[in-house]
């Protein structure tokens, strides 16, 4: 599980989303498409205003102009229950066609049949969602206190560094983050988080910081907290963090060894009827054309690997989150509420 890798690259992303494909029943974009009226609009939701802003300049807004299908783009926090919300249990208005969100959140939807299992591929064998990008969650801290980065360990050094820090309010990436910063070996996370004394000792962790926390729920979220100074350091998106502005963005250090890997992917929401769920796969065949995948790449930050600090990654497993999300969730929620 743990992996000496160089920094992800949004064009390796961008092959394994064509090999995912190459197995899906997608239906072409027809040409009547374009000549019919009073269309229902597909409603997408997606996870941050800047990645939105990119997906929907070079996905949103083609697909609309060519096939006459008009697109609304929203904002999620990615959350099963979210999407429960407006995919299968929706009221019909505003139903939800496709998402797009963490690969553990897509598995634990397509279990729940709230996304709908597509053909699998050597890369996605169980046809749960499409690949759509992939990221990392590093140590983002501000240039201004260090020139030296600092580790998950020197995340929870209050005394030495002290200031506010980052986190997701979720406990997936937090828990492992806590578990590293406690000595426990990457190889060894999800043995440990598997176990009852592993998850006490996580939450033992996160305990010793949590006057000290500032919650981000979303990628821009987690760059807006280090471009405005609100924290000392921060867990974040790699990607998040190069799209703050360029005169702030160069007094923010990024270190990236003993990161946290993750895919994102694009799933079709269930429920939809006939005409809706056609014109959803229609769109998201639009969506992974290489030409559109090379407009969306001009408009997202992409990662740009960095020879001299290839840093160790430790991917997140999905199967354990597939698996046990639903009760750390619950267990975080109750940390939560119970902290003072």
């Amino acid at each position: 599980m743990f992996q000496f890798v160089p920094r992800w690259s949004i064009r390796s992303a961008l092959l394994c989303l064509l090999a995912a494909t190459g197995g899906l029943s997608l239906l072409p974009v027809s040409g009547h498409a374009a000549r019919a009226r009073h269309k229902p609009a597909l409603v997408v939701a997606t996870m941050d205003s800047r990645l939105e802003q990119a997906q929907n300049a070079a996905f949103f807004q083609p697909f609309a102009r060519m096939s006459g299908q008009p697109v609304i783009h929203r904002v999620w926090h990615g959350t099963v229950q979210e999407l429960d919300t407006h995919g299968l249990h929706a009221d019909g208005r505003g139903a939800w066609s496709l998402v797009f969100t963490d690969d553990s959140t897509i598995r634990a939807a397509c279990v729940q049949g709230l996304v709908v299992h597509l053909a699998g591929s050597t890369t996605n064998p169980d046809g749960c969602g499409v690949p759509g990008l992939t990221t990392q969650v590093v140590v983002a801290w501000d240039r201004a206190w260090s020139g030296t980065a600092p580790r998950w360990a020197d995340f929870w050094d209050i005394v030495r560094f002290p200031g506010k820090r980052g986190l997701r309010h979720d406990p997936r990436t937090t828990l492992e983050i806590a578990l590293m910063a406690d000595g426990v070996p990457p190889d060894d996370v999800y043995n440990q988080l598997a176990t009852a004394q592993g998850v006490d000792r996580a939450f033992r962790k996160l305990s010793q910081l949590r006057p000290y926390i500032t919650w981000w729920s979303t990628p821009a979220e987690a760059a807006s907290i280090l471009e405005h100074g609100q924290v000392l350091m921060s867990s974040a998106p790699g990607d998040a963090v190069r799209t703050i502005a360029p005169a702030r963005r160069d007094t923010i250090g990024v270190n990236a060894d003993m990161a946290l890997s993750y895919g994102l992917s694009w799933g079709v929401v269930a429920g939809q009827s006939a005409e809706q769920l056609g014109q959803s796969r229609n769109l998201l065949h639009f969506i992974i054309q290489p030409d559109r995948q090379a407009a969306f790449l001009g408009l997202y930050p992409a990662s740009v690997p960095d020879p001299g600090h290839q840093g160790r990654v430790l991917p997140v497993d999905v199967q354990f989150w597939q698996t046990h999300y639903a009760a750390l969730s619950r267990r975080f929620d109750t940390w939560l509420r119970n902290a003072t």
